[in-house]
Order: C-alpha cells, then sequence, then structure tokens
C-alpha cells in the first residue's frame, strides 16, 4: 500500500506539472506510464483498480483548472502502465502489449472528445484541421481515427522504451525468447491484405489498418535489422521501389480520399517476406 500511495503521488505531481505546462506534459507523457506499470508488477492484481481509481480521482482535484490534461494523460498511463505490467508480469511478446496500449489509447482519446468538447467548449478535432491546414479538406474526418492511432502508437513505444529499460533494473526476469517471424508475418499479411476488402466498405476502417500493418512492418524490420539479414533488407528496399510504381500506376484509377491506401502494399510485402524468413529458418527433424 505504502509503495502505490509514493507511485500515485509521482503521478499527482506529474499531473499538476502537465497542467501548468502543456509542452513539458508532451516529455513527461512518455514517462508516465512507468509508475503504474511497477505497481502492476510487484503488487497484487486486485489492488490495481483502488490504486487507478485513487490516482484519478486525486488527479483531477489537483488540477480542477486544467483537467482536460488529466483526461489526456493521466487516464491513458493508468491503463497503459497495467497493460505493460499485465503482459511483462505473464511474459507476452511485448509487440502485444504496445499493440493492446496503443488501440486503448486511441479508443479512450475518441471516446473522451465528444466529452471534453462539451465540457470544456474546445473543438479537438477542429484545432487537429486548423494546425494542420486542412480545415478546408473535404471528408478529411475520415483519417482522424487512423491518425489518433498513429499518434497512440508513437508515443506508446517511445513510453516501451523508456519502461523496458527501467523495468530490467527491477524486474531480471523479462525476456522474451520466442521466434516471431511466423507469427507476425501472418498477422502482418493478414492486416495488409485486409485493406483491399475495406477499401470497397469503408475507408475510415482502411486506413486504420493501413496503421497497423505499418505497424507490425515496423516490427518486422527491426527484427531483420537486430539480426543483420542485410539481404533480406534489401529486398525489403525493393518493395518499396514496388510500392512507388503501384502508387504512380493506380493513384488516378482510385475514388477519392483513398490513394493513401496503396502504401499497404510495402508493409504487405514485408509481412510475407518475414513468412519466407521464418520456413526457410526451419530446421528439418
Amino acid at each position: 500500500m505504502a509503495f502505490m500511495g509514493i507511485m500515485a503521488a509521482i503521478n499527482i505531481i506529474i499531473s499538476v506539472i502537465s497542467a501548468f505546462s502543456p509542452i513539458v506534459s508532451v516529455i513527461l507523457v512518455i514517462f508516465l506510464p512507468l509508475t503504474s506499470t511497477l505497481v502492476e508488477l510487484f503488487c497484487e492484481d486486485k489492488y490495481y483498480p483502488i490504486y487507478a481509481v485513487a490516482t484519478f480521482g486525486l488527479g483531477i482535484v489537483a488540477t480542477l483548472w486544467n483537467m482536460q490534461m488529466t483526461f489526456f494523460t493521466l487516464l491513458p498511463s493508468l491503463i497503459t502502465g497495467f497493460i505493460f505490467g499485465l503482459f511483462a508480469k505473464h511474459r507476452f511478446h511485448p509487440v502485444w502489449s504496445v499493440l493492446a496500449a496503443s488501440l486503448l489509447q486511441a479508443l479512450i482519446t475518441l471516446l473522451f472528445i465528444p466529452l471534453i468538447n462539451l465540457i470544456f467548449d474546445v473543438d479537438i478535432i477542429y484545432t487537429f484541421e486548423a494546425a494542420f491546414n486542412l480545415v478546408e479538406k473535404e471528408n478529411i474526418n475520415i483519417i482522424i481515427p487512423a491518425f489518433i492511432l498513429a499518434i497512440s502508437f508513437v508515443q506508446i513505444v517511445l513510453s516501451y522504451i523508456v519502461i523496458s529499460n527501467e523495468i530490467r533494473k527491477f524486474h531480471e526476469e523479462m525476456s522474451y525468447e520466442e521466434n516471431s517471424y511466423m507469427i507476425f508475418g501472418i498477422v502482418g499479411s493478414i492486416v495488409s491484405a485486409s485493406i483491399i476488402g475495406l477499401y470497397f466498405v469503408s475507408l475510415t476502417l482502411g486506413y486504420i489498418f493501413l496503421i497497423l500493418s505499418i505497424f507490425f512492418a515496423s516490427f518486422i524490420l527491426v527484427s531483420f535489422i537486430k539480426d543483420k539479414m542485410w539481404r533480406t533488407l534489401a529486398v525489403c528496399g525493393a518493395f518499396v521501389l514496388l510500392n512507388v510504381f503501384v502508387y504512380a500506376l493506380a493513384y488516378s484509377n482510385m475514388k477519392p480520399n483513398s490513394a493513401l491506401l496503396l502504401l499497404g502494399v510495402t508493409p504487405f510485402g514485408i509481412s510475407t517476406l518475414s513468412l519466407v524468413v521464418s520456413f526457410l529458418q526451419k530446421k528439418p527433424d
């Protein structure tokens, strides 16, 4: 309980600092999930809801003049930290914790946008569109959910980089030895291929799946680099060039606001290549 109290106090202090300086909050939010991750790792699961509710409630009280910062920094970090700690405790591959945390954070952000607009009389979507000079663009809302998901991925990946290094100082058993080329190749290929069907059903979902396919492809690329598979990386470069030609040839034939979905060619190629690598690495019995 004392440990949870210390971690809650740290969260509240960070929330107050973020409320005073939104610019500083961009940096602090990367470190914020660390405290909640440590609570989940070293305390029993049944106590985490008490910690989360108390921390969020006290954070709201401490930042009454700027509560929206608490909604967009403290609340997601409590959920993200729980996921990171839970997945690490049960030795799941980090990519699943990053994926789950990113999806949840993006969903929370989308759900809270109407509430924030109502309570604080601030149109967050319009603010984003104005910042990027996109107000006059038609159907720009098609890509808003995908954009929020992309931002969530960036934040969660940065948070995990910080957290993984720090957790190893306290939790030495964090290790993941599984060869994941096959499973992530399969998932990445399915997600990338789904973009074709979603092109005819929902462009919004199509762009969300595009971001997901880029996520899996990025992870596979990092694995190729770690394993020093330079020839394989050269093939990935060839997929990028192929994607350029496909985009140039098919762009004019795509329906309005859908051309960027063509970027899914590269993630599909990389995911398929990951499957090929997994089969080549298999040793005969």
